[in-house]
Formats: C-alpha cells, structure tokens, sequence
C-alpha cells in the first residue's frame, strides 16, 4: 500500500505539472516594451532635459578630469553609464512614433543625441589616454574633435528646434 508522504509527493508534483502548463497559456508572447506618447512636445523636452543634465554632468566630470581631480578609471566607468543612457534616450526618441509633423524635429533631435554620444566616446579615449601617459599632440588632436563634435551636435538641436511645428 501507498504511504500518505508518497501519496502528497506525487500529489503535489501533479499540481505542479498542471499550473506550469496554465501558465504556458496565460503568459504574454510578445513581451517588448511599447511606447505610447500623445504629446510630443512634451516628450521632446522632457529628452532634452534629461540629455542635458547627462551632457552638464559629464562635461562638469571631463574638466575635473583634465585638471587632474578624478582618476581616469573613474570617469570612464561614470562616462560608460552617461553613454548609456543617452542610448537609451535614442531609443526612446526613435520608437516613439512621432507624427509626420514632429518627425523632422525628432530625428534632428536623435541625431544631436547621438553626436553627444559620440562626443563621450572620445572622452573616454582621452581618459584612456591621459591613464597610459600618451603625448599631448595626441590627447589635443582628440580635444578638437570633441570641440567639432560638441559644435554639430548643438547645430541639430537649433535644427531640431526650428523644426518644430
């Protein structure tokens, strides 16, 4: 005869069986996240201010690191999280769905983002550099380029703003 502890194990591995396949049933296939924005003029500025607090911060944290005040591990471990997130405000930007009418101003706005990111990947390549002791020429001819980069950036947000409907 069956013990009443076998009886409950076998009982309990039934229950199981039966609520993981119910949950095979209930559980949603398509699980990406979906954006739904109705006002996009405000969600553009909403993005600005979040992109330009990043871009504050890390501008704030490049000059220290230029004047020597943080180690450069420190800032490309802050810098590789602010390149992040404006990553993630691209995303954000491009699966929106703007109209037709703020479709110009929005990729203007992507564009100036990914620009800025551009701009943070080369000052990590001048934390990188300043970390082995490499020349000046070098670290000044990268200087330039975020100079360049930083300049054409603010040019798609003024294109991004004109734009605007």
């Amino acid at each position: 005869m069956a013990s009443r502890k076998g009886i409950a194990v076998t009982a309990a591995i039934l229950v199981g069986v039966v609520a993981a396949s119910f949950l095979v049933y209930l559980l949603p296939e398509d699980t990406t996240m979906k954006i739904s924005v109705s006002d996009f003029e405000k969600h553009l500025d909403i993005t600005k201010e979040r992109a330009s607090m990043e871009i504050m911060g890390i501008d704030d944290l490049f000059t220290k690191l230029i004047d020597g005040e943080i180690e450069p591990d420190e800032y490309v471990s802050i810098a590789e999280i602010s390149s992040s997130q404006i990553n993630s405000l691209v995303i954000e930007l491009t699966n929106s769905g703007a109209t037709q009418e703020w479709s110009e101003s929005y990729v203007n706005y992507i564009g100036a983002l990914k620009k800025l990111n551009y701009k943070i990947t080369e000052t990590i390549v001048v934390a990188k550099m300043i970390d082995d002791d490499s020349n000046s020429d070098s670290i000044n001819e990268i200087l330039a380029k975020i100079k360049q980069l930083e300049a054409e950036s603010l040019d798609l947000i003024t294109k991004s703003d004109s734009s605007r409907p």
